[in-house]
């Protein structure tokens, strides 16, 4: 168990230090999934180019050695952009010198010919590379330019721009089967890529309907929390206060008895249209529940929370709703609190409620503050 515990420690020790890194919290997932492909790339292209460049040197082949020592040398230099680099762009720079470094070493390849001519066969890993890193639009651009390069050295009058000699028939059907390659390529970089963003599309549709009213289109609960989260540690950084609203729309029963629900969910879109229009891009409205909402207000204490929740009041309810043939007036009551940062929002939560609480007592259609229900000494 303990052995195996320590080959899997190591297996991600590896997988942090030398497949992911580059990778940063602020990227997309596909960014950072294209920072891993990179790390890969360049670390088996690495270790490919710098064994043949050691056996080619070996074999006395110090052209070929020396470019391929110095493709393994540029791949490295891709790694440690990644590694070390505090660039924000670099997983942007890293693969245009991968590409281009790739590019350079299959046209020497082409001129040379490599170990038994056979050089010219390691051109068709660059277009799914090239597709990946670039794009479908880029890729193809990239692939066209290497091919019409790659036509003149093998076509040239005389074969003056080669170093070795290619049959006629084997550099068209090189070409050929680049060019199919280079189009599945692209034809599968396009699928994969349109597969990303319906899966992604899919992805931010649910975590918005997890998040969001359907009805009234506000943050639902768990959306909000998340919001207050933030806020909470925000204010405890900034030493701000922080005050939160709980409203509740008064007799809303009867106006769904009366009425019926399709009138309820009316009066309910025409609340939530009003309560975002009232308030400051900074702070948030959501649908707490029912016929409740909650307003979180960073920055705000608890008698500015008051005002605002007055300003809201009076506005609601000079601003009728119509349904059908009828102008409906809505009232709301209002809960406000301050948050004690030291304890935390179940408390302020509580504080709220009682304090909505004692405004229906008091008759609906008002604004009461927790700290109006503490008796003063």
């Amino acid at each position: 168990m303990k052995a195996q515990n320590s080959s899997r420690s190591i297996i991600m020790r590896f997988y942090h230090g030398v497949i992911s890194s580059g990778c940063r919290d602020y990227n997309d997932e596909e960014t950072n999934r294209k920072i891993v492909v990179v790390n890969l790339f360049a670390l088996v292209g690495m270790s490919i180019t710098l064994s043949l460049g050691i056996k080619a040197l070996f074999n006395a082949d110090y052209p070929l050695g020396s470019v391929l020592l110095g493709s393994a040398f540029l791949f490295a230099v891709c790694k440690g952009l990644l590694h070390h680099s505090k660039l924000r762009y670099s997983h942007i720079i890293t693969p245009v010198l991968l590409v281009i470094c790739l590019m350079s070493l299959m046209i020497f390849l082409i001129i040379g010919g490599g170990v038994a001519n056979t050089g010219p066969l390691w051109i068709f890993v660059l277009p799914p590379v090239a597709m990946f890193f670039a794009g479908v639009v880029f890729g193809v651009v990239t692939m066209v330019v290497f091919t019409l390069i790659c036509c003149v050295i093998m076509f040239y009058p005389g074969e003056a721009l080669l170093m070795t000699s290619y049959p006629h028939e084997f550099k068209v059907r090189l070409l050929l089967s680049f060019a199919t390659v280079t189009f599945l390529s692209a034809f599968y970089e396009h699928s994969r890529q349109t597969s990303f963003r319906i899966i992604r599309d899919i992805s931010e549709k649910f975590e918005k309907q997890a998040l969001n009213d359907p009805l009234t289109d506000l943050p639902n609960r768990r959306g909000v929390q998340q919001f207050i989260d933030f806020e909470i540690g925000r204010a405890k950084r900034q030493s701000e206060e922080l005050s939160i609203i709980l409203c509740d729309i008064d007799r809303f029963k009867q106006v769904n008895d009366k009425y019926g629900h399709d009138a309820g969910d009316i009066a309910l879109q025409h609340v939530a249209s009003l309560f975002k229009s009232s308030i400051r891009h900074q702070d948030a409205v959501s649908r707490w529940g029912g016929e409740e909402f909650l307003f979180v207000l960073p920055g705000t204490k608890e008698s500015d929370a008051e005002h605002l929740a007055d300003k809201i009041r009076q506005s609601l309810a000079d601003t009728p709703v119509q349904l059908k043939n009828e102008q409906l007036t809505i009232t709301a009551s209002f809960g406000v609190a301050q948050l004690n940062l030291s304890v935390g929002l179940d408390k302020a939560l509580s504080l709220s409620d009682k304090a909505l609480y004692r405004a229906k007592e008091n008759g609906r259609n008002q604004v009461v503050t927790a700290s109006s229900l503490t008796p003063k000494a």
